[in-house]
């Protein structure tokens, strides 16, 4: 995972000042893989996991990590995950979605 909104201005700066932006959409679980063709063999993965992570990119925002609800328990020990609130997510509707913007400082990340 990315740890900066603005990661796209770094890469800008070091080729030349191009336009370069990005979004991102994350999600965690299952996935089915495999590997597909004969003459021009490609590896690829799919499933319920790999659909929600495009919707998370497609809805985004340029320059933002965008994640489901249901990924915060997994990360909010160690990255800042400010709530967008409800999207539109094709085939899943509303949904909460938060942001990932930044790693939580030493200080800030919970001990056990």
């Amino acid at each position: 995972v990315s740890t900066q909104s603005t990661g796209s201005s770094g890469i800008n700066a070091e080729y030349g000042g191009t336009n370069f932006t990005m979004k991102i959409g994350f999600n965690y679980g299952p996935v089915t893989d495999g590997i597909i063709g004969q003459n021009k063999v490609l590896y690829d993965i799919w499933g319920d996991t790999v659909n929600l992570s495009s919707r998370m990119m497609s809805t985004g925002v340029v320059g933002r990590i965008q994640l489901p609800d249901s990924c915060v328990p997994y990360l909010i020990d160690h990255f800042k995950l400010p709530k967008r609130g409800k999207v539109r997510v094709k085939g899943k509707g509303e949904m909460i979605t938060h942001f990932c913007v930044d790693r939580k400082s030493p200080e800030q990340i919970k001990t056990n």
